[in-house]
């Protein structure tokens, strides 16, 4: 386990709330405590970790982070055969509807990297998938970045990027495409239990979905801030989201301190009014009440 960075990112306005965050509950490589000292020190007050498919991690962060949480995950989704994420937040975390969903994308997710192990071993590079196992401690959901983990302590790649690079990134020789949810029943899903769905980072799309397509998708909100939105596609879609009375969030989709020095606790989110607008709609629709009091 790393030692969590301190990343001082002095901005202005101040980030206050960070709302897209990866642990190891999914393919980050932090704990849910690490990161709430992380957020801690970059004097973040509100947070949602935002893991994919699962929400493992929460109970942890919610104990640890002695500030505001808030319930999230990151759901894979298909629209109009188009792969997008949905954010799902202010649900409620013992829903047996939502967590049956996510025990079975658990398995879908089991399946595939069981797949991918048989690819690479077909080319010359067995991994067991106990040791793709190893690098997931907590238990919850396996993705590529174990997998690319299990690889560098065999000694087939030299470093994190390069197993993503040669052999499982997208197109790649040992890649296998993951499993999404209709979005239909993604967005019903979360409704169901009592949250709120956020497209994120809807700048990443417009190659495939013009602007005006997405902003007509039935989702509840978008995801503003990001560090893969430039200065003004942000303005445009906060200014969007304004006029049209629509909750907008934001965060750093941080994973970890390799791939992208951008993506960094500390330096995306929402200032202090952003937030107060944002906490306001999740607390009158939504089953998880934000509690500032802790």
């Amino acid at each position: 386990q790393n030692k969590p960075p301190e990343m001082l990112f002095p901005c202005d306005p101040p980030i206050v709330a960070d709302l897209h965050i990866h642990s190891t509950a999914s393919d980050g490589e932090y704990s849910p405590s690490d990161i709430a000292s992380m957020l801690s020190r970059n004097g973040i007050r509100f947070a949602a970790l935002a893991d994919h498919d699962s929400i493992g991690g929460f109970r942890e962060f919610e104990k640890a982070f002695n500030a505001a949480t808030l319930t999230g995950v990151e759901l894979s989704v298909e629209h109009s055969k188009t792969g997008l994420h949905l954010l799902a937040y202010g649900f409620d975390p013992g829903h047996g509807g939502l967590n049956a969903i996510l025990e079975h994308f658990q398995q879908v997710r089991y399946e595939r990297i069981q797949k991918m192990c048989g690819r690479l071993a077909e080319l010359g590079m067995p991994i067991r998938l106990e040791d793709v196992q190893k690098h997931d401690s907590c238990g919850s959901t396996l993705g590529r970045p174990h997998i690319a983990r299990a690889l560098m302590s065999a000694g087939y790649v030299r470093s994190f990027n390069a197993a993503f690079l040669k052999y499982i990134g997208d197109g790649k020789p040992a890649y296998i495409p993951k499993p999404r949810l209709p979005f239909e029943e993604a967005r019903q899903i979360i409704r169901d239990a009592g949250g709120i769905s956020i497209l994120a980072h809807p700048g990443l799309y417009l190659g495939e979905i013009p602007f005006e397509t997405l902003m007509k998708l039935p989702v509840d909100g978008f995801e503003v801030y990001h560090p893969n939105h430039s200065k003004t596609f942000t303005r445009v879609l906060k200014d969007h989201c304004i006029k049209n009375h629509i909750p907008y969030s934001g965060g750093s989709d941080f994973h970890d301190l390799r791939k992208n020095k951008y993506n960094v606790i500390g330096k995306w989110g929402l200032s202090a009014d952003e937030w107060e607008r944002f906490k306001t709609y999740l607390n009158a629709h939504c089953a998880y009440k934000v509690r500032d009091d802790r």
